[in-house]
């Protein structure tokens, strides 16, 4: 990789520098940067390439204090897609967009305020670009000995801090659809359409929360590919994956429901899908670094995600025995967001078959659902989530 657009320029780093403001112009195939700071700053912009196209800005240690964005996070506009402010050490600061499309830098340059007693202006102009020159402009700067520690650093503390938004976005997965029944049941119950009524059930208990945008891969009885499945998970940069299927087995006095998360086989073909997805350069050791501390903060994140829904599936019904299970499941192969299967019970048991073809016990098991879910983003220190009313499972 190699860098591109690096500029410093002089002032000096204050240790009462604070970052007020970050706002864009957006010009047919220009958007221009502009972030506000309360004294002069050295700063300096690259672009990175890897597992998501960013540019960055670095900048002398800064305290945040941007009005209505205490976190630190924000919805870009034009070429930027969402941006983060981070402390990369006692030093230095770091504010990172997640560009939408390929951009080259292509003006840069620091303004004096525009009245006495306003903000100085550090102004990014970055123009759409092909991948190619992309790709060719981006990267570390050779001569930074902390570029990788810094950029891992960055990595580390990204990874799973879902973005500031007003509600949480949930994709749920129907499995099977379409030319796929699934699992056939007792009275031929096809899985299908069990999960896509689930699905539907699930998706209104949690809008009706007002704490979560629900997107379903399907809402009706096609069959989305695999790759279909995991895109609309990519595409909404999603906070929480969750695939919902019932199961069947010769023995018809197996029932009960589970979560399954990843192998270490699908593990590992979600390492060669990433690497294989990562723009390789020189650098190809950085990517399989960040490739690696992707994969174990899903997997670390998904496990704790299976481990609080079970706690609430098993007041809602029957659980499997060793309910944790994990599977080379390709529906669950992003490498980012963490993701789950419930198998919802056993079409081939007569006492599963009737609770998952019953709206009574449906609605039940769904509430389990949400319950677990408004846990899992509560023990992750979402503010959104501290207040919560308790969510009461419907009488058996």
């Amino acid at each position: 990789m190699a860098l591109t657009g690096a500029l410093t320029l002089c002032g000096p780093g204050l240790a009462d520098q604070e970052v007020r403001d970050v706002r864009f112009g957006v010009d047919v195939s220009t958007t221009r940067v502009v972030i506000e700071t309360s004294e002069p700053a050295d700063f300096r912009a690259f672009t990175l390439d890897g597992l998501a196209d960013r540019l960055v800005v670095d900048l002398p240690s800064s305290r945040w204090s941007v009005a209505n964005l205490a976190s630190g996070e924000g919805v870009g506009h034009g070429l930027v897609d969402a941006f983060r402010f981070f402390d990369n050490s006692a030093s230095s600061s770091r504010v990172v967009f997640e560009l939408e499309h390929p951009a080259v830098i292509v003006n840069q340059f620091a303004l004096d305020p525009a009245t006495p007693g306003g903000n100085h202006r550090l102004v990014i102009d970055v123009e759409r670009s092909s991948s190619d020159s992309f790709q060719s402009a981006s990267g570390f700067e050779h001569t930074r000995a902390d570029s990788l520690d810094s950029l891992i650093a960055e990595r580390v503390e990204a990874v799973y801090v879902p973005p500031q938004r007003e509600r949480r976005v949930v994709v749920v997965d129907p499995g099977h659809g379409g030319r796929d029944p699934g699992s056939i049941g007792l009275h031929g119950t096809q899985e299908a359409d069990i999960a896509l009524e689930a699905a539907r059930e699930l998706r209104r208990q949690l809008e009706a929360t007002g704490r979560y945008e629900v997107l379903l891969t399907r809402d009706r009885d096609v069959y989305p590919s695999w790759e279909q499945r995991v895109g609309v998970m990519a595409e909404s940069r999603a906070d929480l994956f969750i695939s919902l299927h019932s199961d069947s087995s010769q023995n018809s006095g197996v029932r009960g429901a589970a979560v399954y998360t990843l192998n270490d086989r699908a593990e590992n073909r979600a390492r060669q899908r990433a690497r294989e997805g990562a723009n390789h350069t020189s650098h190809a050791d950085v990517n399989n670094i960040l490739v690696e501390l992707e994969l174990r903060e899903k997997r670390n994140q998904s496990s704790a995600f299976a481990e609080v829904l079970l706690e609430h599936l098993d007041s809602a019904g029957p659980l499997l025995a060793n309910p944790h299970r994990q599977a080379n499941l390709f529906v669950l192969l992003d490498s980012r967001v963490p993701a789950v299967l419930v198998e919802m019970g056993f079409l081939t048991n007569r006492a599963d078959h009737g609770n998952l073809t019953s709206a009574s016990y449906r609605r039940r098991q769904m509430t389990s659902i949400v319950r677990g879910i408004d846990d899992y983003f509560a023990n992750r220190g979402d503010e959104m989530f501290a207040d919560r009313e308790t969510i009461a499972l419907p009488a058996r």
